[in-house]
């Protein structure tokens, strides 16, 4: 099949805009938590069981800002036909998954949110012949 053929599957199209949907607006949203850290620790007070924001900084979301562009590029490069968006896009969520526990401790670490990394992980590989 040459380039001009070939047509991306249904799923992986899916996958891709929700993680367009997801990663930007991740993006958007560590944007605003790191720029306005000051109300974003206000806010974890009032609305968590954390009665202190000590171990988290401007700097935190700032990196969970740069995973979720790299995140939205390997998405990109998958929605393109490019293999190396996948590889992209799966070290960067691995990374956002596992940042917390280095950065905050084991408690920190997200059941729900390694379930939807597995699933779009895994999603990705079932199409990962389609990439070039």
């Amino acid at each position: 099949m040459n380039k001009e053929t070939t047509q991306r599957p249904n799923l992986l199209s899916a996958l891709c805009i929700l993680s367009f949907i997801g990663s930007g607006l991740g993006f958007i949203g560590y944007f605003l938590a790191s720029v306005f850290f000051t109300k974003t620790s206000e806010l974890i007070i009032q609305y968590s069981n954390w009665h202190t924001v000590e171990a988290i900084s401007p700097m935190y979301f700032t990196l969970f800002m740069a995973l979720s562009a790299a995140s939205l590029i390997g998405a990109i490069r998958m929605w393109k036909l490019h293999r190396d968006g996948f590889f992209i896009y799966t070290v960067a969520q691995i990374i956002m998954l596992f940042l917390p526990v280095i950065w905050i401790g084991n408690n920190s670490f997200s059941v729900t949110g390694a379930i939807f990394t597995a699933i779009f992980i895994g999603g990705y590989a079932l199409n990962f012949k389609w990439l070039k």
